[in-house]
């Protein structure tokens, strides 16, 4: 299964007639004024807002800005840094030299919408447990996270913020709206974002309170925006010094104008962190499908990656998603689900290790993110939860030699799932700590079998797997499997309630 989306769909390309031909056989030049009703019409049909982007040179741009009158495109606004131009058709029949030019050459594309990931399907979350406010806690994060964040932007291109909410008093949040418009309502994604990354009150913290919050209104109240308007926001954001930039947005087509903006912040030194997307769908949204932008999916609390999460190229971590715990407009708290809030927490982790190492660069922190993850079923880099779950156990403590972390991971059934049969399936445990360990003992128990495993000179990092089996005729949709890892008296264990995993799969 192809599972990259493409970065924007080609336009198609027409001969006088106005018939579609393609490409390699295309004769852009017999275009003539008879077609140009037609190719109109078909331009209208492809872009019905007549709203493009334009990849050109400087010198082009300027030439282009110059002839605006007489080209038949009118130049909408630009953004210098990436090469970039919006532009509106006005005037068909005297645009189609360029035009032939610009489509023959890939340079013109439409300014494709995007949104805010839709939420996730009521049965997908159905039966998962909710995070609510232990979200830090699972993850293995420090109870005092009081300074962590001071001194790093973290920019939230987002629906704005709204600041009068009681989790976000004290927090430093800077706010700019790209849409032209008047602030209005709409902002409780944003809000629900900031206050996972941010906020804190009566007990309930983000990830890193002391971070600035560079809010950047690009989604409008329907939950829309475009590829331009989040291309310019980035921009923006690495201009006015953020060091992670959160888009927990995307759309199923990339372009250049959103290709270039993301090379624009890995050049200067600048993470970008985007969701997956919520449709359960084998294709990661763009910008997280791109290369250098960290995709997140999400878990639930049972450990499992969330069925709603998209999957394939492009995922590269996975993050708490299910019945977070966080703010909304007009002083609304909510339970939020969806990968939306798993790149929140990512972005906000980078911004936490940053505070804490000056000398590191957002880059760096990105590879420390993966290099500390945690096993999320099958072991190694897979297509559904990339390196494994952001885990700040490991994180926090990677220079703590006395760490010690014997976990239970969870189970592989493969990618057949139950059939009829003998069905093998795996479980498998982790040294998620510093320490090697010994005198580890498995207790595994379904369908009235119990089974019992020995482990010894486990290092850290290291995952080990035991295979089992059962008989798909015995499973009716439903399986319960209860493990439990028991350690000596001997061992330090620093993180005891991952030894436990009492988990229902549906097949």
């Amino acid at each position: 299964m192809e599972n990259k989306r493409p970065n924007h769909l080609p336009l198609p390309i027409f001969n006088a007639k106005g018939e579609v031909v393609p490409f390699e056989h295309s004769l852009l030049e017999e275009i003539n004024q008879s077609s140009v009703r037609d190719f109109d019409d078909l331009l209208k049909q492809v872009n019905p807002e007549n709203d493009w982007v334009l990849s050109l040179s400087k010198e082009s741009i300027e030439n282009l800005r110059e002839n605006a009158s007489t080209s038949g495109i009118k130049l909408v606004e630009s953004l210098a840094e990436l090469g970039i131009v919006r532009v509106k058709i006005s005037d068909t029949a005297k645009a189609l030299p360029l035009l032939n030019e610009y489509i023959f050459k890939d340079q013109l594309s439409p300014n494709y919408s995007m949104r805010q990931p839709l939420p996730p399907r009521k049965e997908m979350i159905l039966n998962e447990a909710s995070f609510s406010d232990s979200y830090i806690k699972w993850l293995g994060g420090g109870e005092d996270r009081t300074n962590l964040g001071a001194g790093v932007k973290l920019a939230l291109l987002d629906s704005g913020v709204d600041l009068s909410h009681p989790m976000l008093a004290g927090v430093s949040i800077k706010q700019k709206n790209l849409l032209g418009n008047d602030w209005e309502e709409g902002q409780g994604h944003g809000t629900a974002l900031a206050s996972v990354m941010a906020g804190t009150n009566s007990g309930v913290q983000g990830i890193a309170p002391r971070s600035e919050i560079l809010s950047y209104r690009v989604i409008d109240k329907t939950g829309k925006t475009d590829s331009y308007t989040v291309a310019s926001g980035i921009v923006k954001a690495v201009q006015d010094g953020a060091s992670v930039i959160n888009l927990s947005l995307g759309a199923e087509h990339g372009n250049d104008v959103l290709k270039q903006a993301v090379e624009y912040a890995r050049e200067n030194e600048v993470s970008i962190i985007a969701a997956v997307g919520n449709d359960g769908e084998g294709l990661v949204d763009f910008p997280a499908a791109y290369d250098g932008v960290i995709g997140v999916s999400s878990v639930g609390k049972s450990g499992q990656i969330s069925s709603f999460s998209n999957y394939g190229e492009g995922v590269d971590i996975a993050a708490p998603g299910v019945g977070v715990l966080a703010a909304w407009e007009l002083q609304e708290m909510v339970s939020f689900s969806g990968t939306s809030v798993s790149s929140a927490i990512v972005s906000a982790s980078i911004a936490a290790e940053l505070s804490k190492d000056s000398t590191l660069t957002s880059h760096e922190v990105e590879n420390l993110l993966l290099r500390y993850a945690n096993e999320a079923g099958k072991p190694g880099y897979d297509l559904i939860a990339g390196h494994g779950v952001l885990s700040l156990g490991r994180l926090e403590n990677k220079d703590n030699k006395n760490y010690s972390d014997p976990a239970l991971v969870g189970y592989y059934f493969g990618d057949s799932g139950v059939a009829s049969g003998t069905v093998p399936f795996e479980v498998i445990i982790q040294n998620q700590g510093n320490t090697w360990l010994d005198n580890l003992s498995l207790v595994v128990s379904y369908l009235g079998t119990k089974k019992k495993f020995r482990f010894n000179n486990l290092a850290p990092a290291e995952t080990r797997t035991e295979k089992l089996y059962l008989q798909g005729s015995e499973v009716d949709g439903l399986l319960q499997i209860d493990s439990r890892l028991i350690t000596s008296s001997a061992t330090k264990d620093d993180r005891p309630e991952n030894n436990v995993r009492k988990s229902t799969i549906r097949f």
